[in-house]
């Protein structure tokens, strides 16, 4: 891909940028444009405050990547319903089905399967744990701060703004329970949601449609929301001057969607197309999250970003217009359906520093072609590369400087990453787990059975999103497979974070369980053993089968005297493990 701004004018640093922005401004067809920019020796307040709001990215950016270093390794789940992605990483690499029935035994998430059939062959490679699944997270965030740069930086031909935006993203890291490192599917979505932008926006043969249908098509393989994308995307450009080059992307998107869920929903039986495309639609909605989305997530965390984007929006090209506000839509439409949470909102986010980075521009940067931006060029027959328009640029990269500030106060590192204390709590658990043997049922918690070598159970997280759906056979099939593990005594012991039963389970549990007095980990302070990103909560509850000893199970899950003594002596500090 190429750009008719030669890239010698975009590197060669602040005195080449007054030419560069004669040529752009000047092309075929259109008025001269007055040469009433400021004088390239001149330190003057557009690249003043582009440059504070790279730098500030720039820390933004570092202070993830050391945060998400840190805990890369940890051997517990850093959020709620990360270790059922651990769970389906190990059904693929098992040769389970990734979709099948919900019982009592497994229920996935209802996703499509490109996060988890990536995070499997890492883990073939690097073995079964969390780090292959955060890696792919990582990776993929980093990918998407890089791709998000470049195109902002191509679009405004200041390398600079593209910093900043990328770091405006970045930092909502610390307002959105530190995301992005998580073993989820969000932040492979981003990543190929804005690579489909990059190709959609520079494309200008027909490899490069085949590449934006792809792209396109695999963030919906990540997660179901990029079909707003993809039918935005693909709007704008058959409506737009590369015509064209809209059906390829079109035909090629259509058939990679077509195709895969024709084939995953044969070979799952249907099961795939129902959690994908069915569970979602059978939600409530939660009627308050419709102001919600901007009265509490949106505006009071990226407001300021918000008002830079309004400077430079009549600027920006259709197509990332277009795919801007589809991913805004995405994440409106997530969040007021029942079960919307914050990582919901990463796709808005993506958009709001896609388009402030832009606004920072004081005129458009490279051109595909003049034919291919000849909308673009008649949006901006007004627009003069003068003094206004870099005031105008300078108050959005002041606003973007404004909102980082805002965004990174109050966030306190060492929240974020999980203790020693928080590491040995988990290992004494597993261990007594291993222990005592069977099929031990922690409905938050499946990663522990896989870590402590027994079997996996369904995720109470993923359990409850097919309970809150209205398909009675569905709800029914969950239900009787609980209770015939229960009258069975399949579970050597069931083990929940609440007093009250796991939510599915039949209602006479007490006639085959007990509810031990004992609980897990006594005198570790509760703080110790919690997830850092999402709602706490840890194990501390045990159901026992009937006529089974409370005090001797109790006492094998919490480990051995020897194990509380290692882990009071790796921690002297915070005794009571």
């Amino acid at each position: 891909m190429s750009s008719s701004v030669p890239y010698r004018a975009v590197r060669s640093g602040p005195a080449a940028a007054p030419a560069a922005e004669r040529r752009i401004a000047s092309g075929p067809g259109d008025e001269a444009a007055p040469a009433c920019a400021p004088s390239p020796s001149r330190w003057d307040a557009l690249r003043a405050a582009r440059l504070g709001a790279a730098l500030l990215g720039l820390a933004a950016i570092a202070t993830y990547l050391v945060i998400a270093l840190f805990r890369l390794t940890y051997p517990f789940p850093l959020e709620y319903l990360e270790s059922n992605s651990l769970v389906e990483v190990q059904r693929i690499l098992t040769g389970h089905a990734l979709y099948a029935a919900p019982t009592v035994g497994y229920v996935p998430d209802g996703y499509p399967p490109l996060y988890f059939a990536t995070s499997a062959a890492a883990a073939s490679v690097l073995g079964l744990s969390y780090l292959p699944l955060r890696l792919v997270s990582l990776v993929s965030s980093l990918v998407c701060f890089a791709v998000l740069a470049r195109l902002v930086q191509r679009e405004t031909a200041s390398a600079a703004a593209g910093i900043a935006a990328a770091g405006l993203l970045a930092a909502t890291y610390f307002v959105t329970d530190t995301w992005f490192d998580v073993a989820r599917v969000d932040s492979l979505f981003i990543a190929l949601s804005v690579a489909a932008l990059y190709t959609a926006r520079w494309m200008r043969r027909t490899r490069g449609a085949v590449a934006t249908g792809l792209l396109l098509a695999a963030a919906f393989l990540t997660k179901q929301n990029g079909l707003a994308e993809g039918v935005a995307v693909l709007t704008a450009l058959a409506f737009g001057p590369r015509r064209r080059l809209a059906w390829p992307a079109a035909l090629t998107y259509g058939a990679v969607v077509g195709i895969s869920t024709l084939v995953l929903g044969l070979t799952s039986r249907g099961w795939y197309v129902f959690y994908v495309f069915e569970l979602l639609s059978e939600h409530t909605l939660k009627y308050a999250a419709f102001g919600q989305f901007w009265t509490v997530y949106l505006l009071p965390m990226l407001g300021i970003a918000c008002c830079a984007l309004v400077l430079g929006v009549r600027r920006t090209p259709l197509v990332l217009v277009a795919g801007g506000t589809a991913l805004v839509v995405e994440s409106y439409a997530a969040l007021v359906h029942s079960g919307g949470r914050v990582n919901d909102l990463l796709p808005a986010y993506l958009a709001v520093a896609l388009l402030a980075g832009l606004a920072m521009g004081d005129q458009p940067g490279g051109l595909v072609s003049f034919c291919a931006d000849r909308l673009a060029r008649g949006r901006l027959a007004n627009w003069r590369a003068g003094l206004a328009g870099r005031w105008v640029a300078a108050a959005a990269a002041a606003l973007v400087i404004a909102q980082l500030a805002v965004l990174v106060n109050g966030f306190r590192p060492g929240q974020a990453i999980p203790t020693n204390a928080d590491r040995a709590a988990g290992l004494r658990l597993a261990s007594g787990m291993r222990a005592l043997g069977g099929t031990i049922a922690v409905p938050s918690d499946p990663g522990l059975d896989l870590l402590a070598g027994l079997p996996a159970v369904a995720h109470q997280g993923a359990t409850d999103d097919v309970l809150r759906a209205s398909n009675p056979a569905v709800i029914a099939s969950f239900r009787r497979s609980a209770a015939r593990a229960v009258a069975t005594r399949r579970f050597s012991a069931i083990v929940t974070e609440n007093a009250g039963p796991p939510d599915g389970f039949p209602p006479d549990l007490g006639r085959y369980y007990r509810r031990c007095p004992q609980t897990l980990l006594p005198g570790v302070p509760q703080a110790v053993f919690q997830p850092v990103a999402g709602p706490p909560g840890r194990p501390v509850y045990v159901w026992l089968p009937a006529g089974a000893s409370c005090t001797a199970t109790v006492r094998a899950l919490n480990g051995a005297a020897a194990g509380a003594a290692t882990a009071q002596h790796r921690h002297p500090s915070r005794s009571g493990g």
